[in-house]
């Protein structure tokens, strides 16, 4: 498929390398190493500081004046009978965690991209990004009833690994394989198991079948990390126009959407809008920034308003 030339997004249903490896002049448009935390509420857009990187455990001291007591290590100094802390040293790289929901429901798309293609750019450019900042790299894609981990480790070797993966996993992907609504809630589970705490994590996906056990295991690593959700949507899923009858299929069977009423589309668009309203409510009452996206959108631009990034970087980057 060819490359949306206005931004050098993919576009088309099929993921493919060259395309994910090219996106990385666009990398430097997404310093995510100075992002903030952007939570939107109705009194106005609130920011803080993201944790920043993590720390490693290196030693047990003796207490000096001066040292924080809540880094006190209590058994050996209960040992010793002397006061003992414990000394940690600063990661040298940030883990990164990229989460892309590639379930049949991410195979659909009406302008210019499929939603999974749109969440494999998207996941590019968090890579590369991570890779400009120094950053260790892994990834978790899934899809129906396959998973697949990239655990963290720095380098562009490590990046082309993440994104021929995921090049290979959505080719292999057969979209007619049943789910369960459960599918979404098992691999926020995952991700809890296998992010390490201080990590920070994207999770891209449409959000189908979001539930209360999707919030208690985001509520879990959140605790630790630092988590952005990428909601991807389409165009049609917002707003049936113009109206009219349009076939829909999933590759093997058809059917005709009919619709001719303006209440009908109005009652979908009703439909999508409280499904929105939900996810960002229950987003915003865990902690964690959400970005609304779909594919005619400017996507940099989008992402860097999300990430709470100020426009300097990306109108030079246009000259």
């Amino acid at each position: 498929m060819a490359q949306d030339t206005s931004q050098g997004l993919s576009a088309g249903a099929e993921i493919k390398t060259d395309n994910l490896v090219a996106l990385r002049h666009l990398a430097n448009l997404l310093p995510i190493h100075k992002q903030k935390k952007v939570l939107n509420e109705l009194s106005g857009v609130h920011t803080s500081n993201l944790r920043g990187r993590g720390v490693d455990f290196s030693e047990v001291r003796a207490y000096q004046p001066g040292d924080d007591i809540r880094a006190m290590d209590w058994r050996v100094t209960a040992r010793t009978q002397k006061p003992h802390i414990k000394v940690f040293r600063e990661e040298r790289e940030r883990p990164i965690m990229i989460v892309c929901d590639l379930r049949a429901s991410m195979f659909f798309g009406t302008q210019y991209a499929f939603k999974s293609v749109l969440a494999a750019d998207i996941a590019s450019l968090f890579a590369w990004s991570a890779l400009n900042n120094g950053d260790r790299i892994g990834a978790l894609f899934f899809d129906n009833q396959r998973e697949i981990d990239v655990r963290p480790k720095p380098g562009r070797k490590q990046v082309l690994h993440l994104l021929h993966e995921l090049a290979e996993f959505h080719s292999q992907q057969d979209p007619l394989t049943q789910t369960n609504s459960h599918r979404l809630a098992d691999m926020c589970r995952h991700t809890r198991r296998v992010t390490k705490p201080g990590s920070t994590l994207y999770f891209i996906s449409d959000w189908q079948s979001f539930d209360q056990d999707c919030e208690r295991q985001l509520h879990q690593i959140n605790k630790h990390n630092d988590v952005v959700a990428i909601n991807i949507f389409d165009a049609f899923e917002h707003n049936i126009l113009p109206l009219g009858s349009y076939p829909l299929t999933d590759g093997q069977q058809r059917m005709q959407l009919e619709c001719y009423s303006n209440s009908q589309g109005k009652e979908h668009q009703r439909a999508f809008q409280q499904r929105q309203l939900n996810l960002k409510d229950r987003m915003l009452k865990l902690g964690i920034p959400i970005i609304n996206l779909q594919a005619q959108d400017d996507i940099i631009s989008e992402l860097r308003n999300g990430l709470g990034l100020s426009q300097g970087l990306i109108n030079k980057g246009k000259r």
